[in-house]
């Protein structure tokens, strides 16, 4: 279990965003372009040696929920628990993490023909030099055009936008853009164009204008799948990633992918109930599989 993949000592990288499906008449985000190769080739894959999510109802309107992890340092320990509440168009939630105290407060509300939202959300950092830091999460979407924007209120330097737009019922466009206040400069660009039928994914992102990035994702039969996501043109060496998985049954998948620096991963996905899963990992490094980096883990997911 050694750091052959420090994803879990980093904030967590927002091109490897996995979203939750878009819910019933909702657009999709710009991070839902590519979903299902990130759902093959980085879901399961990134917990430490041991992980769990848990979260109950208390009421219609009312959700409490626990986390935890614990990474290969066995002082690497975190967690946390809170509270969600909806209250008409209200969303609200409050957390005490290991790591700070977060807090938000959100709406979703029609709004001439289409849907507008906006979150605040602050976070108290408690190891932090800059305490408390806030910005304002927003957006509206009126089908075929869907818009996001986080706006930085306190300690936070970055604005960030994303626009949307959904051509047909297959097809998407998306831009993001990162502007650096501390800096006065813009530190991101990204072009993406999506395609999904259901079988085939494709998606192809051009990244401040040099970079390229493609994913693919294609079922074979009904229970086969193979992936690739790859730097196709890059000033950095090249990255890669190809992989597959195997529906064992209609609640189980399992799961291999291979990377660019010779790391072997696999990974086993289980859902014993509507509301209890579990995921197991596995991984080494090909090239060196006594001495070199060396990865376990577990992750429990449990709804009541």
């Amino acid at each position: 279990m050694a750091d052959s993949n420090k994803a879990e000592e980093k904030p967590p990288n927002p091109e490897e965003t996995i979203p939750p499906p878009p819910l019933e008449a909702e657009m999709p985000t710009f991070f839902h372009i590519g979903g299902w190769a990130k759902q093959c080739l980085v879901s399961g894959y990134e917990f430490g040696a041991w992980h769990f999510d848990c979260s109950t109802g208390a009421g219609d309107n009312i959700g409490l929920y626990s986390f935890g992890a614990g990474r290969p340092e066995f002082k690497d320990v975190s967690g946390g628990v809170g509270i969600r509440e909806k209250v008409g168009i209200f969303n609200m939630s409050q957390g005490w993490q290991s790591g700070g105290i977060l807090g938000t407060l959100g709406l979703r509300s029609p709004l001439v023909d289409g849907v507008a939202n906006a979150m605040l959300r602050g976070i108290y950092d408690i190891q932090g030099e800059d305490g408390a830091k806030i910005e304002l999460y927003s957006g509206y979407e009126h089908s075929p055009v869907k818009f996001d924007m986080i706006i930085p209120i306190l300690n936070v330097p970055r604005l960030m936008g994303y626009v949307l737009l959904q051509l047909a019922e297959n097809y998407l466009l998306a831009y993001r853009t990162v502007y650096n206040f501390d800096d006065s400069a813009f530190e991101k660009h990204a072009l993406c164009a999506g395609f999904n039928n259901d079988k085939t994914e494709l998606s192809l992102k051009f990244e401040d204008f040099k970079d390229w990035r493609v994913s693919i994702f294609q079922r074979i039969g009904e229970r086969w799948a193979v992936a690739l996501k790859a730097d196709i043109y890059s000033e950095d060496d090249m990255e890669i990633a190809i992989g597959g998985q195997y529906e064992v049954h209609e609640n189980a998948l399992l799961k291999m992918k291979v990377r660019y620096d010779g790391f072997l991963g696999l990974a086993y996905q289980v859902h014993l109930s509507e509301n209890i899963a579990i995921r197991y990992h596995a991984g080494l490094n090909v090239s060196d599989p006594i001495k070199g980096d060396h990865k376990i883990g577990l992750s429990w997911l449990l709804r009541c």
